[in-house]
């Protein structure tokens, strides 16, 4: 039987935000389901048109489905409320949040909504910094190994086999990408998204760490 040491090797990938993404939910109440529907369907045209006015490419938007529904608690009243939904990417946070903020015009009445969920953005690295802590990680595993075969009297030999261990990806914090979930929602009708407030001070990009991790099979050689 082949003598060997077998050891994980780990080293940290940082990712940045490439892309953020947004579920913008455009919904109006009527007392009539093909009233909700015609108005909610002009609504969220007019929600597109905007968008793109203010930077939003057509590539960046597409098309996230409907859906009409009475609640429960209407029980005694007639009536019908219908969504739309647009999901939205996007490179540069601030020109989304620019353009999520275009959209408040458009929601003057107490029937219509509009909600913005942000979901998981999308990280990456460059292909050389991967290429990098992949040999980060297999450099720390024969640091490890080395330690072990000296504690073992024995001379550590070439690496006979290398397996790639799922990686340990941490969370940035961002919305959309908590530990706990969660969400951020902007209500129109009466409210606004930001009118009035001052403009932020500009922040790095979000980014989140990424555990690269081989498990690696060094042949040894008794001294």
């Amino acid at each position: 039987m082949d003598s060997f040491i077998e050891v994980i090797g780990k080293a940290i990938l940082v990712e940045q935000v490439v892309e953020y993404r947004a579920d913008l939910s455009v919904s109006v109440r009527a007392a009539q389901t093909e009233t909700a529907r015609s108005e909610t369907g002009t609504l969220r045209d007019e929600c597109v048109r905007v968008l793109r006015a203010a930077g939003i490419g057509q590539d960046e938007l597409s098309e996230g489905g409907s859906s009409s529904w009475r609640p429960w608690f209407w029980k005694k009243k007639p009536g019908q409320e219908t969504t739309y939904k647009i999901l939205v990417t996007c490179r540069e946070a601030e020109r989304l949040y620019s353009a999520l903020d275009a959209l408040q015009p458009l929601f003057d009445n107490q029937r219509s909504s509009l909600s913005v969920s942000m979901l998981k953005p999308r990280f990456e690295a460059s292909p050389g910094e991967v290429a990098v802590t992949r040999a980060a990680a297999i450099a720390d595993a024969r640091e490890q190994a080395k330690i072990i075969a000296a504690e073992a009297g024995v001379s550590l030999g070439p690496i006979v086999q290398v397996e790639e261990q799922t990686s340990t990806v941490g969370r940035s914090g961002v919305y959309g990408d908590q530990d706990w979930g969660g969400f951020a929602m902007a209500a129109a009708g009466g409210a606004s998204l930001g009118e009035g407030e001052p403009e932020f001070e500009r922040l790095e990009g979000a980014k989140r760490t990424n555990t690269i991790q081989y498990r690696v099979r060094f042949a040894i050689a008794h001294v």
